[in-house]
């Protein structure tokens, strides 16, 4: 093998090489804003996609509802990967209560069709039905009490940090 060959072959791996260095740091980059194979959230779609979730289920009800905490409130918590995130909070009542067993039914009914895990709890005032999951919030939450309704949102978690906000 002459000079000139070696030479040639050393330029083929030395390119080759730090093509896949650049390619291993772009995919590294990607990795740390991506979470179990979906991009990560934004603050603003989570909020938005926290506040639809509280309207449909306060447009389906009826009556007048008024905010008590939020959507602006956020507060600080976990990503799966163990960084530090945020997710936005909304709690919002109506003292315009329908049926509470119709409407807990009714709201089951709408979050499960929307793929979210739904618990009924027990509570001597009136049903609280639970959901979770479903891509759009973290959790949300129907508290169905005669004169006294409320749903509470808690939208999926984010990158950032709540004091910042």
């Amino acid at each position: 093998m002459n000079v000139s060959n070696i030479r040639s072959r050393r330029r083929v791996v030395t390119i080759t090489s730090a093509i896949v260095m650049v390619a291993s740091v772009l995919v590294g980059c990607t990795a740390q804003h991506v979470e179990e194979g979906k991009p990560s959230m934004d603050p603003d779609v989570a909020k938005q996609k926290m506040i639809d979730a509280v309207n449909d289920v306060i447009g389906r009800l009826g009556g007048q509802w008024k905010p008590r905490t939020g959507p602006d409130a956020p507060e600080s918590c976990q990503l799966s990967n163990g960084q530090k995130g945020a997710h936005w909070v909304y709690l919002t009542g109506s003292a315009d209560g329908g049926d509470p067993e119709p409407d807990a039914a009714a709201t089951k009914k709408l979050w499960r069709s929307q793929g979210m895990a739904v618990e009924r709890w027990a509570d001597p005032d009136g049903p609280v039905i639970v959901g979770r999951g479903g891509g759009s919030v973290d959790s949300i939450n129907l508290y169905a009490f005669p004169g006294n309704y409320t749903v509470e949102a808690i939208s999926l978690c984010f990158p950032g940090d709540a004091d910042r906000l």
